[in-house]
């Protein structure tokens, strides 16, 4: 039923998202969803290929005409192999109408031919990490969707989870940069100077304090992913 008929939500980006990783952490991408008409509300839901991958935040609600809402997209972290590479989301559209107080009942009742809908790509970027952990794996270190389109609703994770998300993701980016750095520094011929072993010793200290701190999240992230898991998928 895609494109059956005119557009009836903007999506940014419109041609897919990509993860990068590692995805040893929970990762957080933005999609921006909006209503184009001047005149009509729109109310909006969002499903998904792998339901126990992705949390959302919002995943349904109502857009006036002209307004726009950043949906914020968290991928859980992947403990096991392998990856799945390619995920899809499926954003529904349909006209609001009254008071739209009970959001499940008002999709229970559209109609199929009066739902617009559209899907959008995910795919899953590996970190040399990720490749360097799958290294002399077999041919299923990393497969895609082939199972079908079968969509599930995308599961709401509450505010206070969301915020210790985005916390984990930020700090594993900086932990990355400072990993970077060190390693730089590494391949660089390093003189005599005491004065920059000195340098070298306090930046690897403090990338050191960054990798604990950031392994401590990505636990606290990945229990508070399997709890969510267990009690709502």
């Amino acid at each position: 039923m895609s494109d059956k008929k005119e557009t009836k939500l903007s999506l940014e980006p419109c041609d897919g998202i990509l993860f990068e990783g590692p995805f040893n952490r929970s990762v957080n991408k933005k999609l921006v969803i909006g209503n184009p008409s001047k005149t009509q509300r729109m109310a909006f839901k969002m499903k998904t290929t792998t339901p126990k991958l992705f949390f959302v935040r919002p995943n349904i609600g109502v857009l006036k005409p002209g307004e726009k809402v950043n949906v914020d997209i968290f991928m859980q972290p992947i403990l096991q192999e392998p990856v799945q590479k390619r995920h899809k989301f499926l954003i529904l559209a349909a006209e609001a109408t009254g008071e739209m107080s009970d959001m499940q009942e008002f999709w229970k009742q559209q109609k199929p031919e009066d739902i617009w809908e559209t899907k959008i790509r995910c795919e899953l970027v590996l970190s040399k990490e990720d490749q360097f952990r799958q290294a002399g794996g077999s041919a299923r270190s990393s497969v895609d969707n082939k199972e079908g389109e079968d969509h599930f609703d995308a599961q709401e994770v509450s505010e206070p989870v969301a915020k210790l998300l985005k916390q984990v993701s930020m700090l594993e980016d900086e932990r990355l940069a400072l990993k970077e750095e060190v390693d730089t520094l590494r391949d660089q011929t390093i003189g005599p100077d005491p004065g920059q072993q000195v340098m070298q010793r306090g930046r690897q200290g403090r990338s050191a304090f960054f990798y604990v701190a950031a392994f401590l999240f990505t636990i606290l992230a990945a229990f508070v992913g399997a709890f969510y898991g267990k009690n709502y998928l």
